[in-house]
């Protein structure tokens, strides 16, 4: 078993306390994709935020995760590539989407921006 090592960018693949999760980026995701997502059934969220391990959030949690702290902050991928006012957020911080292959069920990625 692989011990959680500190993200680094740009990731190339993902692991759980099970060991390898994917090696697959599919694409980014706005708030329109991931609300399909979560309509087709269960989404698996996990947070990237360099220097610390990935971290994982309960699947029982992952509606109130998108809804209370994601979407309000999700930077849509159209304004990321303009540039996004950090300040403009709540608590001046974000999240960037992707998807990622999964064998299991849909593994959504947030990277962390601060």
């Amino acid at each position: 078993m692989r011990r959680p090592q500190p993200v680094r960018f740009p990731l190339e693949e993902l692991w759980d306390e099970r060991g390898l999760v994917s090696r697959s980026c599919e694409g980014e995701l706005g708030t329109e994709a991931i609300r399909a997502l979560l309509k087709r059934g269960q989404v698996r969220f996990a947070v990237a935020d360099v220097g610390v391990p990935l971290q994982w959030v309960p699947s029982n949690t992952c509606y109130a995760f998108w809804k209370d702290e994601v979407q309000p902050r999700l930077i849509e991928p159209s304004v990321a590539e303009q540039g996004v006012a950090l300040k403009d957020l709540p608590g001046e911080y974000g999240y960037s989407a992707s998807i990622w292959q999964s064998n299991t069920i849909p593994v959504v990625l947030l990277q962390k921006w601060h």
